[in-house]
């Protein structure tokens, strides 16, 4: 292989721009194709990025690149990578991993069979605040960790029907936003999950069907502009979850609470909590990384490079997290050598606590993580 990698993106909607705006910033990496049955948006694409190929063929994709970034609803996953790893092409796959179980095992069995690399889109590693409390709990800032907690109000507004509404598509708040908390709480604590006991909320019976969005952030834009609870017109069944809540237990001994909800409203719609045996580390996102001690007031953790530090705009910050993934990706494709990135056996591992929890909310028990 060549000191550049040639890059192919599958999917023209919003994922696709992320991934497309990832291996653009990322040195050694050259888009050179983008694949889409909707040729149009597409093309759009390829002429904000330069890119010579545009077709709705994978094979033709495939013959063209070094690198399949997979940037479809997860329905779509399963093909695309088998497809992929069968020609010997390295995969970047988002998250979640698959709409089902049965599924995300035959995409881990497909990549480790194949030995080539793989990485999933897991961008919250990235970001550095939770870098920084990372690294303050390595360095025992708070003492032995015992409990993490992530508590996630959204306040999304109610969207038009789309394929995140529905679960077997992959949609639904544990699967979606889940998928992201589920990895970052293992990656903070190093450990894997290994029980859980919770349930499912389904506060939505059926949802808009004003016509079919390509692009999810103009099923936000829609539901800007309308009240989805109003709408008089077609309405279709919501069938994937709008939030959860479980408790989990990891193989390190640290306990772990996840709370979320889709469209309720909260004063931090994302928040994670570590506490240790000496003190408590906040993560709120935008508004910063606060460590917190007993009989002492908040100290706020000064962390460049966040919005919160006033570093250009939360949408900025993201976008620089989609280019560290890819920067990671390429370098351990280049070097030989895995340097850390998030994989699809990460991706696995969370899939497999996301199926835990949907069993138990049918049991109503503590279920063992498969």
């Amino acid at each position: 292989m060549s000191s550049t990698v040639r890059v192919g993106v599958l999917g023209a909607g919003w994922g696709a721009g992320l991934h497309l705006e990832g291996f653009h910033r990322t040195e050694g990496a050259e888009l050179v194709a983008i694949s889409s049955r909707t040729l149009d948006r597409a093309r759009d694409r390829a002429s904000q990025y330069g890119i010579p190929l545009v077709t709705d063929s994978l094979d033709e994709l495939i013959d063209a690149v070094d690198v399949v970034s997979v940037a479809t609803p997860p329905g779509a996953h399963l093909e695309a990578v088998r497809r992929a790893v069968a020609a010997g092409r390295h995969v970047l796959c988002d998250k979640p991993l698959a709409a089902d179980i049965g599924h995300a095992r035959s995409i881990v069995d497909a990549v480790t069979a194949s030995g080539v690399r793989h990485a999933s889109g897991f961008i919250w590693r990235d970001d550095p605040g939770l870098v920084r409390v990372r690294e303050l709990v390595a360095q025992d800032a708070i003492g032995a960790l015992v409990e993490i907690q992530s508590t996630c109000p959204l306040g999304v507004p109610q969207l038009p029907a789309t394929w995140m509404y529905q679960a077997d598509e992959g949609g639904g708040a544990l699967a979606q936003h889940g998928s992201h908390v589920i990895d970052r709480a293992r990656w903070l604590v190093g450990g894997e999950i290994t029980r859980v006991r919770g349930r499912l909320a389904h506060d939505l019976a059926d949802a808009a069907a004003p016509r079919r969005f390509h692009d999810i952030t103009e099923a936000f834009a829609w539901a800007r502009d309308n009240d989805g609870a109003a709408f008089t017109g077609e309405r279709v069944p919501v069938t994937a979850d709008t939030g959860y809540e479980f408790s989990a237990d990891f193989d390190n001994g640290v306990r772990a609470r996840f709370w979320e909800a889709w469209h309720l409203p909260g004063p931090v719609d994302d928040e994670v909590t570590l506490f240790g045996e000496r003190g408590a580390l906040v993560w709120r996102g935008p508004a910063g990384v606060w460590l917190h001690r007993h009989g002492e007031d908040p100290v706020r953790v000064e962390v460049p490079g966040t919005a919160a530090s006033g570093a250009n705009t939360p949408r900025e910050v993201g976008l620089r997290k989609w280019a560290g993934l890819a920067t990671s990706f390429v370098e351990s494709i280049t070097s030989g050598v895995h340097n850390g990135h998030p994989t699809i056996l990460d991706a696995w591992a969370v899939a497999a606590v996301s199926d835990a929890v949907h069993r138990s909310h049918r049991s109503g028990g503590w279920e063992q993580v498969a």
